[in-house]
């Protein structure tokens, strides 16, 4: 079987163009209503395009000197009771990070309780996978991401307290799996009441330096930075307010509109953001801003919709090569997965989906197969040609899936969830391979 699907893989590499036309879509006009005679005149503000970005470049396929295709993901190499990684206080598994030597580590909150996140490690034993340890990370609040540094510690971003649980700020920390140490960065700290909060992050190649996106309401107004951190020393080394950057493709801040973030292979970052052409007007327009590792931004926004295609994003990835891939939902019913590559724009439709289980995606380094979750588990799909393989059960009764994330060295992919058995609600990791 997976044989069969590598061949098949090999041939749509030296075909026709990727991927299947969208429907045509009449887009309203950008201008408002006209003033009735004898209102006051207000200055207009400028025109906010709402038409997709044309005339860049199309994402065509999978890089011609890319990594070769694993093929889909068809089978559970592991599955993984979490329950050891937070012995004594129910907690919800939120993300994992595959290492080069095969562990997994995984964190969870906990629910309902005051105690820190903890930061569990999968390895492989003589009897199969399993919890070998776990930590907690002091100082940390809620979870915005995850990611394994280049020294083997982990990474994570989110809100930040004192040992003693006051609230610090907004930032990253860095801890040790091994010895619990955490060590914190604070890039937005609390000064005042804050009406909201929410950031992403993202991190460089060189497996040491974070992007983050940092959205917070209070009561100076709005501030929404980019910044990059060197994680080895905990040093802020470049920031940019993007308040004017925002204001080009959006009426409102970014906010939890920010829907994620993809590093580039060469330094940099590319952030995508559901813009709001007009704050009165519900549609919103997947868009683009792309920035150097210096954070000097790279051309204009670039708009993946229209907004009478009313789309909104529902899962980020980042191929190997830079190219960011989306899935939307569109008004018309189901949703899409489109490519931008660097500097270019949305192409045709890669794959069209008709279920609800859209809200993550994993792409393969040699971005030929895809994975989403599924009800049973996870469903591949394959790049090149839109198809949709049957999903991998992960054979748990009234299962919960939480995400997927990739994983490493010929392991496909994490799954997260919970799990009725063998208790109510277990956290559960599955580990899939091709």
């Amino acid at each position: 079987m997976v044989v069969a699907a590598s061949a098949a893989v090999l041939t749509t590499l030296t075909g026709c163009r990727v991927g299947i036309d969208r429907p045509p879509a009449t887009t309203p006009s950008a201008a408002g209503p006209t003033a009735a005679s004898g209102e006051r005149s207000v200055p207009a503000t400028p025109a906010r395009k709402t038409d997709a970005s044309t005339g860049l470049y199309q994402y065509d396929g999978p890089p011609a000197h890319g990594p070769p295709s694993t093929g889909p993901v068809v089978r559970v190499e592991a599955t993984v009771d979490l329950t050891q990684a937070a012995p004594r206080i129910f907690s919800s598994v939120e993300a994992a990070v595959a290492a080069p030597d095969g562990s997994v580590y995984v964190a969870l909150t906990p629910v309902a309780s005051s105690d820190p996140p903890r930061l569990g490690t999968v390895r492989r034993t003589p009897a199969g996978y399993a919890v070998t340890g776990s930590v907690p990370m002091t100082g940390v609040d809620d979870l915005w991401g995850m990611h394994l540094l280049a020294d083997g510690t982990v990474a994570v971003t989110g809100s930040l307290r004192t040992v003693d649980r006051r609230r610090l700020g907004y930032g990253a920390a860095v801890v040790d799996p091994a010895t619990g140490t955490v060590r914190t960065t604070v890039i937005e700290p609390i000064t005042g009441k804050t009406r909201f909060a929410f950031g992403r992050s993202a991190l460089n190649p060189d497996g040491r330096t974070l992007y983050m996106f940092v959205s917070v309401n209070g009561r100076a107004g709005w501030r929404e930075r980019l910044v990059t951190v060197d994680l080895t020393t905990g040093t802020m080394v470049d920031e940019r307010d993007l308040a004017t950057d925002i204001a080009e493709a959006s009426d409102s801040p970014a906010g939890s509109g920010l829907a994620g973030m993809v590093p580039l292979p060469h330094g940099g970052v590319t952030l995508v953001l559901d813009a709001s052409p007009d704050a009165r007007r519900a549609e919103r327009i997947p868009t683009l801003l792309t920035y150097t590792p210096w954070l000097e931004r790279v051309g204009d926004p670039v708009r993946v919709t229209s907004r009478a295609e009313q789309a909104q994003t529902y899962a980020v990835a980042g191929g190997s090569d830079g190219t960011t891939f989306l899935v939307v939902e569109v008004a018309a019913g189901g949703g899409w997965i489109l490519a931008v590559p660097p500097g270019g724009e949305a192409g045709p439709v890669l794959a069209q989906l008709d279920d609800p289980y859209d809200y993550s995606l994993v792409v393969e380094p040699a971005q030929v197969w895809g994975l989403l979750p599924a009800r049973v588990g996870a469903r591949p799909v394959n790049l090149t040609s839109g198809d949709l393989m049957e999903p991998v059960d992960v054979g748990c009764p009234g299962r919960d899936i939480h995400g997927i994330f990739p994983g490493r060295n010929g392991v496909g992919a994490l799954v997260i969830g919970q799990c009725n058995s063998p208790r109510t609600r277990t956290q559960m990791l599955w580990i899939l391979g091709p």
